[in-house]
């Protein structure tokens, strides 16, 4: 039984011809420049409260929570913490 759904297939294949590849590709299109976006402020992207104590070694600035802990602001406003070991506090004056 198999043997023979094996040929009937075999014949509708084979009498159905040679495959032809269809021209399918669509053009591709050029890509618009991205519109010049203001880039937000180094010093601090987000008001904050908190006092600022130092940088961290990369030059970001560095501000004490209310409970003592150490972070920085992100781009988009948010507060990343850091460990206080990475904390480059300002010198008192």
């Amino acid at each position: 039984m198999r043997a023979f759904i094996v040929a009937i297939c075999c014949a509708v294949l084979l009498s159905a011809g040679p495959i032809q590849k269809q021209d399918t590709v669509k053009p591709r299109k050029k890509k618009q420049p991205a519109a010049q976006v203001a880039s937000p402020s180094v010093e601090s992207p987000a008001p904050t409260n908190d006092p600022r104590v130092g940088t961290t070694k990369s030059g970001q600035v560095v501000y004490r929570g209310k409970k003592g802990g150490y972070y920085v602001l992100t781009p988009s406003g948010r507060k990343r913490y850091v460990k206080e070991a990475d904390v480059l506090l300002d010198q008192p004056k």
